[in-house]
């Protein structure tokens, strides 16, 4: 399958991408997420809106750009990873981002220069830097470099990153896992490319800004879910010890903060 999915890459030829934004209820921010993909400078893209039945205006926003979109529903799902799936299943672009709501690229020119500065690179999966914004303030987010650095933790943050559209649509999120892992399905996902051998490369550039106050905003929890996710659900010494070491310097920054 690798071998399959890595054929006739020429990304000077292949180039154009698919941004999806998921969305539900989010009325106070859907509208600046929109205008954030729109404002991109790079032509070469499309914009996918996949709303999960919102009854508090988010559709009547999205309506008003209809004819603008590539694709957009607005109906009952399984939960955020079962929207991204849909996105997925839409997309017609050599990449694919995911531009949720709330989130932004942090100016107009970032899918043209990670188009730039990806050129002639084989990766299967590019990525970068992140902002991140709480109360008023943004706070640089920087990527590990290694991509190896994720036997242990995640490189980077799925929404500074792009896949390539040919190894996304075989390799989804996995909704049998929503019970376990909850938030972190992107992070298995991701953690699943980088076992099955798919080339990462970071872009030196931020890529979006993002709310800390998101679903995933749960330290402790969030470490959980990287050590079940690292082990590959069985048990693993150093990982472990990992988990219990940043777990324990976590707790005693809280009570000394």
């Amino acid at each position: 399958m690798l071998e399959q999915l890595s054929e006739s890459k020429d990304l000077s030829k292949k180039n154009s991408i698919s941004v999806i934004t998921v969305v539900f209820n989010d009325v106070k921010h859907i509208r600046e997420t929109m205008e954030s993909f729109f404002s991109q400078s790079w032509e070469d893209k499309e914009y996918i809106v996949i709303d999960g039945g919102s009854t508090d205006g988010t559709v009547d926003i999205i309506q008003e750009y209809s004819d603008r979109l590539a694709f957009w529903c607005s109906e009952k799902d399984d939960g955020i990873y079962d929207a991204m799936n849909k996105g997925i299943n839409h997309a017609t672009g050599d990449w694919i981002n995911f531009l949720n709501s709330g989130d932004l690229f942090v100016d107009k020119y970032v899918l043209q220069h990670c188009i730039e500065l990806s050129h002639n690179t084989e990766a299967d999966v590019l990525y970068g830097n992140s902002q991140e914004r709480f109360k008023g303030k943004a706070r640089h987010i920087e990527a590990y470099k290694d991509p190896r650095i994720m036997d242990l933790v995640p490189a980077y943050r799925h929404g500074s990153s792009f896949v390539r559209a040919k190894v996304h649509k075989v390799y989804k999120f996995d909704l049998s896992k929503c019970a376990e892992l909850d938030y972190a399905l992107d992070w298995e996902l991701i953690h699943r490319l980088y076992k099955q051998g798919f080339m990462f490369y970071k872009l030196d550039m931020e890529i979006q800004s993002f709310q800390k106050e998101g679903i995933s905003n749960n330290t402790i929890r969030s470490f959980w879910y990287n050590y079940i996710i690292t082990s590959e659900g069985r048990f693993n010494l150093r990982k472990f010890i990992h988990f219990i070491r940043i777990t324990t310097k976590t707790l005693i920054k809280r009570v000394y903060t």
